[in-house]
């Protein structure tokens, strides 16, 4: 019997240390589980930090697009109220028109590389008598081609065409 005590007590030593294990891997656990809850408590933290960064830098990229915008819009306004559609080397000129006898003197806007005749018809469209008549227009001595560019004539800024009929 007293092997069986002896045997008994063995048994109880056996699983009072594996209760302590059991114990130690528990409280073992439990501070992983507490470490883990900080670290997941700092991620979280950060997270939020970028977020709100994040945020903060998408609103200040909306608010540069709207001004952005808001330029854009104020030259488009600007420009559709521009009578002239502008390619390189194109430039606004003033083109003064006198008649012969001196009872027209008119001033119209053009570009540099406006076909005579279209400034031609701009003039008729404001003084139809002439329109019927035989014209000849002359700028600096020289005849006007109808069919050339101002530039190609040689006219430039403010230049005077005499209208001969």
């Amino acid at each position: 019997m007293k092997e069986k005590i002896i045997e008994l007590e063995n048994r109880i030593k056996e699983l009072e240390n594996s209760l302590k294990n059991k114990d130690n891997i528990i409280d073992n656990l439990k501070n992983e589980k507490k470490e883990l809850s900080n670290k997941n408590k700092q991620i979280n933290i950060e997270y939020n930090k970028i977020k709100e960064k994040l945020n903060k830098m998408d609103l200040e990229s909306k608010e540069q697009i709207s001004k952005k915008e808001k330029i854009i819009k104020e030259y488009e306004l600007k420009i559709s109220q521009f009578p002239f559609e502008f390619s390189p080397g194109e430039k606004i000129i003033s083109i003064i028109f006198i008649s012969f006898d001196q009872n027209i003197i008119s001033s119209f806007l053009c570009k540099n590389t406006d076909i005579f005749k279209a400034l031609e018809n701009k003039f008729y469209e404001k003084y139809s008598e002439y329109k019927d008549l035989d014209n000849i227009f002359i700028s600096n001595g020289r005849n006007i081609n109808r069919n050339k560019s101002l530039d190609e004539n040689k006219i430039k800024n403010n230049d005077i065409i005499t209208i001969y009929n």
